[in-house]
């Protein structure tokens, strides 16, 4: 009895483990090769095409050069190029509150103050300062293709720091006893800041830098409000506003084209640290068997390229439809749609969990009624 339980046990592991040799084989033979690219592949990289940009026109190498990057200053935390003390950074963050969200009179209240505080602190960074000016003279805007990967990002803080602290400086009155800020100076600023900011938000090929960049126009005409309680007309000629912050074709295009774009440089980055010697070997072989860049390219570039040519709805049975091997109420079906390539393809099954078109739209949406609202005669 006991042998024949033995037996029956011995046959089931052999049996399991011939099932799982099989299935093993079978995923490593479809896996055998990689796809080639796919027609949406190719028309997300002839999105990707743009005139180069000379460096010293170029907003995006300059900011590089004047911080540093996310990657090197934590390689080199002691090369840093700007650092904010302490009092300096509690004295912009009570600016932004006093004076981007409140009336007037509590903006003027904060500069009675802390003026020797804000003095100080202006002295402290004047080459900075003077550094920050000559980037929003700046005609162009454009990042590289190496750029777009998920580490060795600009120090997108401390530009926004030094920003305030170039608007605090251009707002104080030094040497003067009315107490109150420079309001006509605050409105040449935003006039010219506004050009540049609105270059980069439709220039960005990177769809974090485009969020951030819409932050900084809500910003800008937020503390526009401010100012128009004492200068309306003045902040409503501001050039850049007068026409809408309307987002093309082209500009989704462009942005998620970097996305795309991003995802690649991701993908070739995690096949790279797998090849290396250093790596275990059944990462490499992992790698190697189930990791297929080029049709990992395909599915995002499917995703994308439906994103942007489809409508943006919040009608929920309008909206971007999965793929069947993402979507599919037949699990064996869904088995057999996934045998190629099933990692990436279950990788690209949660880029549809997110509506990215719609949430840029929203983004745009909300300047756009700031804008208005501004624009509107009070």
């Amino acid at each position: 009895m006991m042998m024949m339980f033995l037996k029956i046990i011995g046959m089931l592991v052999g049996l399991i483990s011939s099932l799982l040799v099989f299935s093993v084989v079978c995923l490593v033979a479809i896996n055998a090769s990689d796809r080639t690219k796919s027609p949406n592949t190719l028309l997300v990289e002839s999105w990707l095409k743009q005139q180069p940009v000379v460096s010293n026109s170029n907003g995006f190498e300059y900011v590089k050069a004047m911080l540093g990057t996310t990657e090197e200053n934590k390689s080199n935390p002691q090369e840093a190029t700007l650092s904010f003390s302490d009092q300096q950074t509690k004295l912009i963050r009570d600016f932004k509150e006093a004076c981007h969200s409140a009336d007037l009179n509590t903006c003027n209240e904060f500069f009675s103050s802390n003026s020797e505080t804000i003095n100080r602190a202006i002295n402290a960074h004047q080459t900075n300062i003077d550094k920050y000016n000559v980037l929003v003279a700046m005609p162009n805007w454009q990042e590289s293709d190496q750029s777009l990967i998920p580490h060795d990002k600009i120090r997108w803080s401390q530009l926004f720091q030094l920003r305030e602290l170039s608007l605090l400086g251009t707002l104080n009155r030094q040497g003067t006893s009315t107490n109150k800020i420079d309001v006509d100076a605050a409105i040449a600023f935003l006039n010219k800041e506004t050009h540049f900011w609105n270059n980069v938000y439709h220039s960005s090929r990177s769809l974090l830098s485009h969020m951030i960049v819409s932050g900084v126009l809500k910003e800008q005409l937020r503390f526009a409000s401010t100012l128009a309680q004492s200068n309306h007309e003045g902040v409503k000629n501001i050039n850049a506003w007068q026409s809408p912050f309307i987002l093309s074709q082209n500009d989704f295009e462009r942005i998620f084209s970097g996305e795309w774009l991003f995802g690649h440089n991701a993908m070739q980055q995690m096949v790279m640290e797998a090849q290396q010697d250093t790596a275990p070997f059944y990462e490499q072989w992992l790698a190697k068997m189930f990791i297929k860049p080029i049709d990992d390219d395909n599915l995002r570039a499917e995703y994308f390229v439906n994103m942007v040519k489809d409508p943006v709805s919040t009608d929920a049975s309008l909206m971007l439809k999965k793929p069947e091997y993402c979507d599919n109420d037949n699990s064996l079906m869904q088995l057999w749609q996934l045998r190629y390539n099933p990692i990436g393809k279950v990788l690209s099954c949660t880029f549809y969990e997110t509506d990215l078109k719609l949430r840029v739209v929203n983004m745009n949406n909300e300047i756009e009624h700031l804008r208005s609202n501004l624009m509107i005669t009070q």
